[in-house]
């Protein structure tokens, strides 16, 4: 009759996130050799530490066993009747355990072991929870606004949290002491003013663009073997004009020269006479002149 029983109200996935406590941490009491069986029967229980309600697991308390190693993330999960959880006095490292979803956990006691990281955000949900003892552990972090009219104990003293204490009604009754012992907390209860944060630039009115400013357009380079032809051509032609200049100067004034001239005297007598010859020079300048003229035209 006790066996039909105990297979009829037996709730494995409570057990066996018991059973992940039991196989992830060291203890120095014999877990494995005590948590076997169902956890429950009725309202009691074989198990150390476990407490029962009507077949469900409701406490979980495992104070000074030097408990030590890794909390498993999901061993709550499923018992979700948890009233009281106390692991306090123990080596327990890493981050806090998930308490989500438990909305009957009235006690979270969590003091005096190694939990490092944040508080999770998720502890403000708890709508039932009336004492958290987090102090003496490795936590960082603000603390969470906690605000559940619920909460009559809380304690994060001797951590290394930061930032301002939330000012909710429900945080603001608790005393310094509450508080003490983390370097970089400020504001109320706490004797130590929090830092005035310059406020946030206002941001800067909008400004239509620049018109379109058409580039400019480029200068053309002359081209430098150009230019160098066109010298060259030109010297070419001024030296060749000078030289025909030259040559019909010199031919002209030897023409000139051969000419004779005839004049009668008073006498009567003829004599040959051989006319002034104009010299090259003038003659080289006249053709410059009408040269030069002409091109100005």
């Amino acid at each position: 009759m006790v066996l039909c029983i105990e297979i009829e109200e037996f709730f494995p996935e409570e057990r066996d996130g018991l059973m992940l406590i039991r196989d992830s941490l060291n203890s120095s009491v014999n877990l494995h050799g005590n948590w076997t069986g169902p956890p429950c029967i009725e309202n009691l229980s074989r198990w150390i530490g476990i407490t029962c309600s009507n077949w469900h697991v409701v406490h979980i308390v495992l104070e000074g066993v030097n408990l030590s190693g890794y909390l498993p993330p999901t061993f709550l999960q499923n018992i979700t009747l948890l009233s009281q959880l106390d692991f306090r006095n123990n080596a327990l490292f890493g981050p806090l355990p998930s308490l989500k979803n438990l909305v009957f956990l009235e006690q979270a006691l969590l003091s005096f072991n190694r939990f490092s990281g944040s508080i999770p955000l998720e502890y403000v949900e708890l709508t039932s929870l009336q004492v958290l003892e987090l102090q003496e552990n490795y936590l960082h972090g603000q603390i969470p606004p906690f605000d559940q009219p619920s909460l009559t104990s809380f304690n994060v003293s001797y951590n290394y949290l930061s930032g301002p204490i939330p000012q909710t009604s429900v945080l603001l009754r608790f005393p310094e002491s509450s508080y003490g012992n983390n370097s970089d907390l400020c504001g109320d209860p706490l004797d130590k003013l929090c830092p005035i944060e310059p406020p946030a630039p206002s941001p800067a009115p909008f400004s239509a663009p620049p018109p379109f400013a058409m580039p400019p357009i480029p200068a053309v380079k002359p081209n430098k073997r150009f230019q160098a032809w066109t010298v060259a051509v030109i010297g070419v032609a001024a030296a060749l004009i000078l030289l025909s200049l030259i040559t019909i100067t010199a031919f002209l004034f030897r023409k000139r020269r051969g000419k004779e001239v005839r004049r009668n005297d008073s006498d009567g007598k003829i004599y040959l006479m051989h006319a002034n010859p104009i010299p090259p020079f003038t003659l080289l300048t006249a053709y410059c002149n009408a040269i030069c003229v002409n091109f100005l035209r």
